[in-house]
């Protein structure tokens, strides 16, 4: 998952770069870098003390909050790491597959045990009928000696990026599609990259010890002089002249052979047809050395700093860090990129440490999302007894109202609970003589149905109630009629009907059966109107002329003036 913000870390055998990464406005920016030298590469410890005093000048500050928000990232050095192109993997492999059909296929590919070992693929490569992929490993010991240097500052990496296809990443933006094959030569002081680029794409790489040390431990040797001083001597004296010279020829012959390599790892004769040669790193500070790579090996060559790449955007970086070690950030700036800008970033982190960091990770953003929750909640608990202060005038006005309402609740309440007490008196009970009443009704012919026992269980609750008799029939057709009757009544459900004994001799039998019952949901209310029907109302819409009653006027002298003519002293009359 590409990031926003990256750390990535260099560590060489004499120097240990540094630089911050930040994507703004989807654009990678340089925020700072630094370099620090160091002449004890044996001691873990002061490499540490390093790595400690990088992160500081930087000018990071780790917070709880933003703990996990910077991705680190370290590169393992190309002497460290083996890549082997897989051919002839199962071209019907599936994505979903493929990391077991990798998997299978390292253990006879990686040099050393595969307990031993870590591993990872990339460049996929798949036609109709082959799939192939380059297998990059190298030992689990070697990667966690180069984690160690940063547990000084607390920081596990989130990814551990080999320095070839971190070289191969800060190069594409300098390179088009188009482009011929390149040659991408990075001088360390312990280690030389050689990179062939085939347009954007790395096509080969190679590592080799030729390298700054080796001129400074020649120059030391040849003209008795310590190391900061043949430091500043390698710098000073041309790459054609003596005691220089043999370093030299030296380098030269490895970069021929590092040609013919790459022409016989891909098979092709193009390989010769080298359109140019970028020289970096710190090596590539003496003097006229690529004039004189030029003049052997016949191959346009030129210095090249990888801070004007085109890969990122420089404008914020200090202008001291651009001048003074823009040629030796190759490859932390590489794995800058590579981690910002790869959906998939190629590293040889171990899984185990991955799925530590991933947990640490969620628990961190869990911690984070507590103590933002608890300090809302802290938030919300201080305004709620701010409000309730400021409320108190309203509280105690309404602490009044309800004394003053209390007595008409309990009021109320008395005579909630009295209609209630009658609702329930006049809620119709149903008792076995309306089931009786029911049954009889039911079967009105005695000749052809008997009862010979009757029996009711939990009538209070309707849900539990069981009705349980026996009848008497004079036939099968009669036993199947009232099972008929029972069925089409809506008063009775969950009807069950036991086995018929037939009893008396053969030319009178009887049939008996014993029937279990339930009432239905209906049946409280069809009892009730059974019991309680409602009253018939006569509703008269004619009068007959006949039956009009016309009543007299009333006797003597009546007054029928309006009220509002009467006088004062009839209103005082009327009111005696």
């Amino acid at each position: 998952m590409a990031k926003n913000q990256v750390v990535a870390i260099d560590i060489g055998l004499a120097t240990a770069k540094i630089v911050y990464i930040e994507k703004i406005s989807g654009v990678p920016h340089l925020i700072n870098a630094s370099v620090i030298q160091y002449t004890d590469p044996d001691n873990p410890q002061h490499i540490s003390e390093v790595v400690r005093n990088l992160w500081k000048q930087i000018g990071i500050k780790q917070t709880f909050f933003n703990k996990h928000k910077i991705e680190v990232a370290i590169a393992l050095p190309r002497g460290s790491v083996v890549p082997k192109r897989l051919f002839n993997l199962p071209p019907g492999t599936t994505d979903a597959q493929l990391p077991s059909i990798v998997e299978m296929a390292a253990e006879t590919e990686i040099p050393f045990q595969t307990e031993e070992s870590v591993f990872t693929y990339h460049d996929i490569q798949r036609t109709p009928d082959s799939l192939s992929v380059e297998l990059v490993s190298a030992r689990r010991d070697t990667v966690t000696r180069y984690m160690e240097y940063l547990k000084e500052i607390g920081v596990t990496p989130s990814a551990v990026i080999p320095s070839m296809l971190a070289i191969a990443d800060v190069t594409r933006n300098a390179l088009s599609d188009t482009s011929g094959r390149t040659i991408i030569v990075d001088i360390g002081a312990g280690n030389t990259v050689f990179c062939l680029m085939h347009g954007n794409t790395l096509q080969f790489s190679r590592g080799f010890n030729v390298s700054g040390n080796q001129l400074t431990r020649a120059l030391m040797t040849e003209m008795q002089l310590d190391a900061e001083t043949a430091e500043q001597e390698k710098q000073q004296i041309p790459a054609n002249q003596a005691p220089t010279r043999t370093w030299t020829r030296r380098f030269v012959e490895e970069l021929d052979r590092s040609i013919t390599a790459a022409q016989r790892e891909i098979d092709e004769d193009e390989v010769e047809d080298i359109s140019e040669i970028w020289l970096c790193g710190g090596g590539a500070r003496v003097p006229e050395l690529a004039e004189t790579c030029q003049e052997q090996l016949q191959i346009p060559t030129r210095l090249w700093n990888p801070l004007y790449a085109d890969a990122l955007d420089t404008s914020s970086a200090p202008t001291s860090v651009l001048e003074t070690y823009g040629d030796v950030l190759a490859v932390p700036l590489g794995v800058g990129i590579h981690l910002l800008e790869a959906e998939e970033p190629v590293s040889l982190l171990p899984t185990e440490v991955g799925v530590k960091r991933a947990e640490s990770s969620r628990k961190h953003q869990q911690l984070i999302a507590a103590g933002i929750a608890g300090f809302v909640l802290l938030v919300i608990v201080l305004c709620g007894i701010t409000w309730s202060r400021s409320q108190k005038s309203k509280v105690a006005l309404l602490d009044n109202q309800v004394v003053t309402f209390g007595a008409l609740q309990s009021e109320a309440n008395t005579q909630l609970a009295r209609e209630l007490i009658l609702a329930d008196k006049l809620t119709h009970q149903i008792s076995p003589l309306d089931i009786l009443h029911a049954l009889s009704t039911l079967f009105k012919d005695r000749t052809k149905v008997a009862w010979k026992t009757f029996e009711v269980n939990n009538l209070d609750d309707l849900q539990k109630a069981r009705i349980n008799f026996s009848l008497q029939v004079s036939s099968y057709p009669a036993f199947n009629s009232m099972l008929d009757v029972l069925n089409g009544s809506k008063l009775f459900s969950n009807i069950e009907a036991g086995e018929v004994t037939v009893t008396g001799d053969e030319r009178r039998p009887k049939f008996e059966v014993k029937i279990n019952c339930r009432l239905s949901p209906e049946a409280t209310q069809m009892f009730a109107q059974k019991r309680y029907p409602k009253p018939v109302i006569e509703i008269i819409t004619e009068v007959a002329e006949e039956d009009i009653i016309v009543l007299p006027p009333p006797a003597g002298d009546v007054d029928v003036s309006p009220p509002s003519e009467k006088s004062e002293d009839s209103k005082e009359e009327n009111k005696e």
